[in-house]
């Protein structure tokens, strides 16, 4: 396996029907993805095996955790879901909100 690198930008895809998830690679032990919603799209709070961390580069929104207060998100927000614990995404704003999400696990 090689190293990879990836200008975000030319990967950004939006869907009218829901959120997209461009998968970048796939290695071993963690999934780079870049999520691209348009504003009101949404990921319901959703819980996986693996950790999740999510870096936002555009727009912004309010991230989501059953039984937890909405936060708000915008570029240079960093989250950080560990395994089993519920998150999820909603683009509040008026453009699109792009993210990268690393799935480790």
């Amino acid at each position: 396996m090689t190293i990879q690198a990836f200008d975000y930008r030319d990967e950004i895809n939006y869907s009218d029907e829901k959120a997209c998830k461009v998968v970048l690679s796939e290695c071993n032990h963690a999934r780079p993805t870049l999520w691209c919603l348009k504003p009101g799209q949404h990921i319901h709070p959703h819980v996986h095996a693996g950790d999740h961390v999510w870096i936002v580069l555009e727009g912004e929104g309010v991230f989501l955790s059953e039984g937890q207060e909405k936060r708000p998100i915008s570029p240079g927000t960093i989250l950080s879901a560990p395994a089993g614990i519920s998150h999820g995404v909603e683009n509040t704003g008026h453009a699109g909100l792009i993210f990268a999400s690393i799935s480790a696990g």
